[in-house]
């Protein structure tokens, strides 16, 4: 068994199919077949249901994943070690994060870095709050960015960077806009796009409605924040947010209005504990952190 074919095998899964793989790891996609194919000989049983429907795990490849996962993880830990005696930077950095505000973005960082440790591959995986601290409790991620998960504390640290209210957003000539402390109750009949379970945001709203005994019907769920501001604009809807993730130049025919009682929302750095285990990555989230406090003054150490 060769690490290649645990690589091989791990984007198959993370990509969800052969076809997207193949495009990551830079093979065309017969070579990653048999790839695939020579490591199902060796352990004897087939590790996916090929299908219409993409690549399924079978019970043996639910069986396999982790052990392949940890495998990959401390051989990556190895060459680290070895190339930090030598003075090199190399290995992979992933970064989850939720949608960000401009002084939090990742873009510049990446920027710097790359030109100074070319030899790092990154990634960064755009998810949910719920998402991106699953990445880093399971080591599929070096670090979020994102708000406090709740079980920070036990294997997870989260470090805060920026605190921000939630607030209603609606179209520029929307009943609502120009208002100020805005009482929830004057939601509830408004078309709301809701953003889904799992992302702190809605769980924040869908709290401020409970601690005022509002019910309200979820009609519309959209998973993507870009696409929620740009329905705003055309007046599909109303949603809501933290005030400081909308860009107002490239949405500028919206309206955010405060809400009275409304809780903030907290956008921070979270990590497992130790923070991360490469030099890579924890030489990226100091380059981040640096770049934030330059940009903002605000940032803990």
């Amino acid at each position: 068994m060769e690490l290649r074919q645990l690589e091989h095998f791990l984007a198959v899964v993370e990509e969800g199919s052969f076809t997207r793989a193949a495009a990551r790891v830079y093979l065309v996609q017969s070579s990653l077949s048999a790839s695939l194919l020579s490591l199902e000989r060796e352990l004897g049983t087939e590790l996916f249901i090929r299908g219409h429907r993409g690549a399924e795990l079978t019970d043996a490849g639910r069986a396999f994943l982790g052990p392949a996962r940890a495998a990959l993880r401390e051989a990556n830990r190895a060459r680290d070690a070895v190339a930090e005696v030598r003075g090199l930077l190399r290995g992979s950095v992933r970064i989850a994060t939720v949608p960000l505000p401009g002084a939090f973005d990742v873009s510049q960082t990446i920027s710097g870095f790359r030109a100074e440790h070319p030899g790092v591959k990154l990634r960064v995986i755009p998810s949910g709050t719920h998402e991106a601290v699953q990445l880093v409790a399971e080591g599929q991620a070096d670090f979020a960015i994102a708000p406090p998960p709740p079980q920070a504390g036990s294997t997870l640290r989260f470090q805060t960077l920026y605190s921000t209210p939630l607030v209603a957003i609606c179209p520029a000539g929307h009943r609502l806009a120009g208002a100020r402390d805005l009482d929830p109750r004057e939601l509830v009949e408004e078309h709301v796009i809701d953003l889904p379970r799992g992302w702190w945001a809605r769980a924040l709203f869908d709290r401020l409605h409970e601690e005022q005994g509002l019910d309200r019907d979820v009609g519309l769920e959209v998973a993507d924040w870009h696409s929620i501001l740009s329905m705003v604009q055309r007046g599909v809807g109303i949603s809501y947010g933290p005030e400081a993730c909308v860009d107002p130049e490239t949405f500028d025919r919206i309206d955010l209005v405060p809400l009275a009682g409304a809780p903030s929302w907290e956008l921070g750095v979270v990590t497992r504990d130790g923070g991360p285990h490469g030099a890579a990555g924890r030489a990226f989230l100091d380059s981040y952190l640096s770049r934030c406090r330059q940009r903002r003054g605000d940032v803990p150490e």
